[in-house]
């Protein structure tokens, strides 16, 4: 017993000077962005997408959810952290362990022949005392990774669900902009005719006659390309949501006009909003912990043994029965091993350290795709008001003529034309309109969120049946 005493008091004078890991260097976030933002604009709802105040596309994220089959199977990566985690957690209890076994067997002797059975039963615990809490550590980098699958989840969800309604917002362009083009085709064939007549009459040249029906036959060859950028992004979005192709239609024909204008707050709210950056402090924090555990296991190790049991033993000259029982302390001390315990904790040194550099990367990414989406998205409402400058010009334009044709002051090629204008302009306004929900979708991801949170199942029921 004395010995006992004083190996734990020796064991714990040690833990006053454990071998400690060196700090990571901090990581570092601007005050500030580089270029002007909103002081007082919306902020950015979770369901952003409400704002459209569109049905079909609200069923389709919660659909998603349910059916993607990426998720899915990141779901099931959780499933595997977590078992890992109480895998982890595991090493902090004791043990505890029923043995059994019976015997029975003839000898021969002197005085004949001899049988004997032998049966024995014993309870074994074992336990290591986390001196140096390596595996405290161990447990706490597998939670740690668990919240990062957690996170990973999260940043997955919110990439599929930008893409989708990106998707989603690319057909709804090609639909609207296919039933402008049928207007736009009627008016290129009016203008054919007009100046075919005018052609047989000797008041147009054949040049121009060609021109028109070359424009008309390029108009018309617009189409197909539309055509299929529709089919290729209705069957982009049933992969997103686990189906074959076919299985979506657009039904919307129309953009929504976006005014708002999001204010992004400040860099350090990306550390709060977005997941991958909190995945990556917390993939940093976990390697720490792995590292103070490699470092731990350079210490002595101390394990308590225990067992119990009772064995009886059946003699030709009687039985013999009794219980017994043992208590042991083990310690144990890497000396030599050539280095693979140092070489181990250099390892996890050398993984600290580049989880460090990402964590940096991964911020100054967050912090570079806002400023990005914010620029673009700046740039797409000066375009929209030039546009609409533009249209309002074509509409007086077109008035004045109109007014004209009625006076008899000028012909319908004239008119025509100027209404072929005001549909060019309203074409490039799809497009422009477009491309700012997209920078906005871009906008709000780069921002981070929890998306679709609710629609989540529980982590002990990742889409999976128990």
């Amino acid at each position: 017993m004395r010995l006992v005493i004083v190996t734990l008091v020796g064991l714990m004078l040690m833990a006053c000077s454990p071998l400690t890991p060196p700090p990571a260097a901090e990581l570092t976030i601007p005050a500030t962005y580089s270029i002007p933002v909103a002081a007082h604009g919306e902020r950015v709802i979770e369901d952003w997408w409400l704002d459209v105040a569109d049905p079909q596309l609200k069923e389709l994220q919660a659909q998603l959810v349910r059916d993607n089959l990426n998720l899915r199977q990141a779901f099931l990566r959780l499933d595997q952290l977590e078992a890992r985690q109480r895998t982890a957690q595991a090493g902090l209890f004791p043990t505890l362990t029923l043995n059994g076994g019976g015997r029975r067997e003839q000898t021969v002797g002197q005085n004949g022949e001899n049988q004997t059975s032998t049966g024995r039963l014993t309870l074994a615990a074992a336990y290591e005392i986390d001196l140096w809490q390596r595996l405290r550590h161990r447990t706490d980098a597998a939670e740690l990774r668990l919240l990062v699958g957690e996170e990973e989840v999260r940043t997955l969800l919110l990439s599929l669900s930008a893409r989708l309604a990106e998707l989603y917002f690319i057909g709804v362009e090609q639909r609207a902009q296919l039933d402008l083009l049928k207007q736009r085709l009627d008016h290129n064939q009016e203008l054919v005719r007009i100046i075919a007549e005018r052609y047989q009459a000797g008041l147009a040249a054949a040049a121009e006659l060609y021109q028109a029906q070359q424009n008309l036959a390029q108009m018309e060859a617009q189409i197909p390309l539309f055509e299929i950028t529709l089919n290729q992004t209705s069957n982009a979005m049933a992969l997103l949501l686990g189906q074959p192709p076919g299985h979506i239609r657009i039904e919307r024909t129309d953009l929504p006009t976006l005014s708002n204008i999001i204010d992004i707050g400040l860099p350090a709210s990306l550390l709060r909003r977005r997941p991958d950056v909190s995945a990556a402090l917390l993939e940093l924090d976990a390697a720490d912990r792995e590292l103070a555990a490699a470092l731990a296991d350079r210490l002595p190790r101390l394990d308590l043994s225990a067992n119990i049991g009772r064995s009886v033993t059946r003699l030709s000259g009687g039985d013999v029965t009794g219980t017994f029982w043992s208590l042991a302390l083990g310690l144990t001390q890497p000396l030599l091993d050539g280095g693979r315990l140092k070489a181990a904790s250099d390892l996890q040194l050398a993984i600290r350290d580049e989880k460090q550099l990402a964590g940096q990367l991964t911020i100054l990414t967050a912090i570079e795709e806002v400023e990005s989406a914010l620029l673009a998205e700046q740039g797409s409402f000066r375009r929209e008001q030039l546009l609409e400058q533009q249209q309002e010009m074509n509409n007086q334009v077109l008035k004045i003529r109109t007014e004209n044709y009625l006076l008899g002051l000028t012909d319908s090629l004239e008119l025509l034309r100027s209404e072929m204008a005001q549909l060019d302009v309203r074409s490039q306004q799809l497009s422009n309109r477009r491309q700012l929900i997209g920078h906005r979708i871009s906008l709000i991801r780069a921002l981070g969120g929890h998306w679709l949170d609710d629609e989540l199942p529980p982590r002990t029921a990742h889409h999976k049946t128990r």
